[in-house]
């Protein structure tokens, strides 16, 4: 299995992110300010620049770009979110599709959560990868660009982290816990 170096500021926050969820029952506020698909954007902007057009590098970093995102949208709902989690997005993909104040423009998960699923999902492309069948150049080259997608987050997390979480009522408690995982 590949192994994608994660930095240490971002393990603990991810940390601090399962306590506030599973421990504090605490939420993120949704729609994300920087939802995924806005931090992901971000750094392809910035990357790119450091790129020849229509190079190996810059095709495999257009392709990158795209794989998260759409693995983001398929992933959130199957496996980035925390039990105590099930219930807000139900009542998000509601929101989406109505599309009223906030929500309007925001069409798919990647434009709803932002960088603490994006992390999660992350941390287990690892095992994803693995059940896989891409060649040992293709991962390597997947794993570099990773790497360097952590690194360019770690020294952007005050822009793309959450600051506080929200805490939930007793509704949205008893709620949860009927919500299957």
């Amino acid at each position: 299995m590949i192994k994608i170096p994660v930095p240490d500021y971002i393990k603990s926050l991810l940390v601090d992110d399962w306590e506030e969820v599973t421990k504090n029952l605490s939420l993120i506020p949704l729609p994300a300010p920087k939802p995924a698909n806005m931090i992901i954007d971000e750094y392809f902007d910035e990357e790119k620049e450091k790129r020849f057009p229509g190079s190996a590098e810059m095709d495999l970093l257009e392709e990158v770009r795209a794989g998260l995102k759409e693995y983001f949208d398929v992933a959130l709902g199957r496996t980035l979110l925390y039990r105590f989690e099930r219930q807000q997005y139900k009542e998000a993909i509601k929101a989406w599709t109505e599309g009223k104040g906030e929500w309007k423009g925001r069409t798919c998960a990647g434009d709803v959560y932002g960088a603490e699923h994006l992390c999660r999902m992350i941390v287990q492309l690892p095992e994803m990868i693995a059940q896989t069948n891409m060649d040992g150049q293709s991962v390597n080259r997947l794993r570099e660009e990773m790497t360097k997608f952590l690194q360019w987050l770690n020294r952007n997390t005050q822009t793309y982290f959450t600051a506080e979480y929200e805490s939930t009522n007793q509704d949205y408690k008893d709620q949860s816990k009927g919500v299957g995982s």
